[in-house]
């Protein structure tokens, strides 16, 4: 509307005729319909995205540490991969167990894998208080497209138990930056988590290993939590992929194949490929929640 009342008048007799418009080729829409970015807490990016590799920061007034793991064909246009460890792991745990660094170049994705501040009770700032690691996100956001010229339509998280919880915040709280999660043993737990509807249309695939899946002799409930989110999820319109690995509160064997499938691809407010697919695929016991 703004541009054809420019062309009117300007004395076009034509308002869909913008031939006389410059094209200076650049994206009309930068951030692909996400949230502006934060501005760095620090005041500044730290040095070493560019290399990837373990980087240290100042978020928020805190000293973090951060793996950034540039696949060989480069950041420019590529996909980021947020993994959040579990209670009592590292980073480097979850670079080994999902052999991350391969999985890089594999998808040709940029994958970020920060350690949780020792201070936090469970890890993540999904209890208690959110701030330091919501900034932490945001600082990093926005470092990796000024610094790495990523693509901010195709962030995507995951994380296994305390980090799966920490992802299913993040999708809640942070969902206007985010084409999609998979929390593996995660959801909204009574008493710990409330449910709060992602900003924007999000596909979200859950894993859990069933009724045994639980911490601490019951402590936390990953099967009912899972459950719970699910419900809430498809209440509000969003598309959701249920799998049961059956084995208890362990990572599964697919996780690293389910990871190549449904993050990497996925697009900002827009439909999973897997709604019109073979949800199987995934994983021979996924299925679509309903």
């Amino acid at each position: 509307m703004v541009l054809a009342l420019l062309l009117l008048a300007c004395g076009s007799s034509d308002p869909t005729d913008t031939s006389d418009v410059a094209d200076t080729g650049a994206p009309t829409d930068p951030l692909g319909g996400t949230a502006p970015l934060a501005e760095v807490s620090a005041g500044a990016c730290p040095e070493g995205f560019a290399a990837g590799g373990a980087i240290a920061l100042t978020s928020n007034g805190k000293a973090r540490e951060v793996e950034v793991i540039v696949p060989a064909s480069g950041a420019s246009g590529a996909p980021v991969v947020f993994v959040w460890h579990p209670l009592g792991g590292s980073a480097q745990d979850m670079i080994r167990w999902l052999r991350l660094r391969a999985w890089a170049d594999e998808v040709g994705a940029v994958v970020v894998v920060p350690d949780a501040l020792s201070t936090n009770l469970y890890e993540w700032g999904f209890f208690g208080d959110p701030t330091d690691d919501l900034t932490l996100y945001d600082d990093l956001r926005t470092c990796l497209v000024q610094e790495l010229a990523v693509d901010p339509g195709r962030f995507s998280a995951t994380g296994m138990s305390a980090g799966a919880l920490w992802t299913t915040y993040l999708g809640m709280h942070r969902g206007e930056t985010l084409a999609t999660i998979l929390p593996f043993s995660g959801g909204t737990p009574e008493g710990i988590m409330t449910y709060e509807s992602p900003a924007s249309p999000m596909p979200v695939l859950l894993f859990h290993g069933g009724e045994d899946d639980i911490y601490a002799g019951g402590l936390v409930d990953f099967y009912d939590a899972t459950f719970a989110f699910a419900d809430s999820l498809v209440a509000d319109g969003h598309f959701v992929v249920m799998c049961d690995h059956g084995m208890g509160h362990t990572l599964p064997y697919e996780a690293g194949d389910a990871m190549t499938q449904w993050l990497p691809g996925q697009i900002f407010a827009e439909p999973s490929a897997f709604a019109q697919g073979d949800v199987t695929a995934l994983a021979p016991y996924c299925e679509v929640y309903r």
